[in-house]
């Protein structure tokens, strides 16, 4: 046990350390605090982006839901996101890099000029977040729990303390930098995983029909309405484009071609560690071990019987870095929320950048708390919990952004009901007294579209000068149409 836990150790240690370096930079530039000085290249960002979108739930969820529910329901989530990368390289990645800012929220009030867009949006984002990161951390304490022996509510809580200390004092750069170390072990780990496991197997045809054979249920569609699948796709298909931690990434990159192309390479090392975790570890899980009372240990218990203890230090690692380059990113995207969507909304330039760094340094340490207490009572399936908390992003957001760039009559009427239907119909069917036969988002995204489309016909129109600025993001030509829009 030394052996792990040192490795495990010396790994959260590195991560601090990282941290403070970066703060000597980042704490008196919001450049470089929120979007690493837009500096990053498309290597650094793809493997970035990746390690951000293969969180814990990833790691350790994708397999609990595949030893769960089959690998059906399973593919129809995951298959979403996959999908999401090249509609956010397609639909967005150009003219949000062409703008110039730091989050999914400064867009949409630019877009949507009104009180309402920038307090709601900030707010969904905390509120969705905050679940998401929930789900991470029972992630990492269940991990130190099985494979380190140390108590669940200790290991939660120390490794909040490592992320939430160096997220608040390095920003974008700290958590870049530990990104693509953390990105690269999860590779690392899942593919080095899946390939000892077909090599005992013989091959990977052999190992999985070995599985479903001894438990059928595997490969079999679960006896689910169609529209649970339909939803978990949509949901995940919609968020990349717009999912905050995901486009503070595209802000970060050096021009729009390379927002672009990270986009789409991250989507290929995504897909390789989820067809692996899917399709070889979580059926030999299965097979080894069909009667775990919580599904998403499958994956440690794996590590437990079959390697030794180098390799489960290392694994451990892994998966604190797949929960830790997801929790950072989602605290920094909260941070940016309150402190430079709510705060510097609302006291503008009375707020200097330096006390807009301290303010997100607070905010990250404030959720970060909030997060840590809801997880010493987590839920049972992470990735079905923080799919749900998702979808409120995807019902809300996806609709006003991809119309707001592509849709020459979308208007502030058609935005805002966008933006409130969306949000107000995932809620009340998701968590109404009434049964809904259906996934909430598969209302509430046609809901939102409908919307979208009664405003721009029966608005005002918006004014042409409005217009251009936002058709000059397409080109990249031109100011950042942002503070043009600030000064007038």
């Amino acid at each position: 046990m030394s052996i792990e836990l040192g490795l495990v150790i010396a790994y959260l240690a590195l991560c601090i350390v990282v941290g403070v370096v970066a703060s000597r930079r980042v704490l008196s530039s919001g450049d470089d605090y929120w979007v690493a000085g837009r500096s990053i290249g498309t290597v650094v960002n793809a493997t970035a982006i990746m390690a951000t979108l293969a969180s814990g739930g990833s790691l350790i969820g994708v397999m609990g839901l595949t030893y769960k529910q089959g690998i059906p329901a399973t593919l129809a989530l995951f298959a979403g996101a996959v999908i999401g990368f090249p509609l956010a390289s397609i639909l967005v990645a150009r003219p949000l890099r062409n703008f110039g800012r730091y989050t999914i929220a400064d867009f949409l009030g630019f877009r949507y000029p009104h009180a309402s867009v920038r307090y709601l949006v900030p707010l969904l984002i905390v509120a969705s977040f905050t679940a998401y990161i929930v789900a991470q951390m029972k992630a990492a304490g269940i991990t130190a729990n099985l494979l380190l022996g140390i108590p669940y509510e200790v290991a939660l809580t120390l490794s909040a303390i490592v992320f939430i200390l160096y997220v608040s004092v390095g920003g974008m750069v700290a958590v870049t930098w530990t990104d693509v170390v953390q990105g690269a072990l999860m590779l690392a780990v899942v593919v080095g995983t899946a390939v000892a496991m077909i090599s005992d197997a013989g091959s990977a045809a052999r190992l999985l029909a070995n599985a479903t054979t001894t438990a059928p249920e595997l490969g079999i569609v679960a006896d689910k309405p169609v529209s649970s699948y339909l939803g978990s796709f949509l949901i995940w298909a919609t968020a990349i484009p717009v999912i905050p931690h995901i486009v503070m990434r595209v802000f970060a990159a050096r021009d729009a071609h390379g927002a672009r192309l990270s986009l789409n390479l991250a989507m290929v090392a995504y897909a390789v560690i989820i067809l692996a975790a899917v399709f070889v570890i979580a059926p030999a899980g299965k097979t080894a071990f069909p009667n775990l009372e919580d599904a998403d240990a499958v994956f440690l218990r794996v590590m437990q019987s079959e390697f030794g203890p180098v390799t489960r230090g290392i694994a451990v690692a892994a998966v604190m870095a797949a929960v830790m380059s997801t929790t950072d990113a989602l605290l920094l995207a909260c941070s940016s929320a309150v402190a430079h969507d709510l705060v510097r909304g609302a006291m503008g330039k009375r707020l200097s950048s330096r006390a807009q760094s301290w303010v997100s340094v607070g905010s990250t340490w404030i959720i970060g708390g909030i997060a840590l207490l809801w997880a010493f009572s987590p839920p049972a399936l992470i990735t079905q919990f923080y799919t749900a908390a998702i979808g409120l992003l995807s019902a809300s957001l996806f609709v006003p952004t991809i119309a707001g760039f592509w849709w020459r009559r979308a208007n502030l009427a058609g935005g805002l009901a966008a933006l409130w239907t969306g949000a107000v119909v995932y809620l009340v069917c998701a968590l109404g007294p009434i049964p809904i036969p259906l996934a909430p988002i598969v209302i509430a995204l046609p809901a939102s579209a409908m919307a979208m489309w009664l405003g721009g016909r029966l608005g005002r129109a918006d004014a042409p000068e409005h217009l251009a600025r936002v058709e000059r993001l397409h080109h990249g030509a031109g100011p950042d149409p942002s503070r043009e829009a600030d000064r007038s």
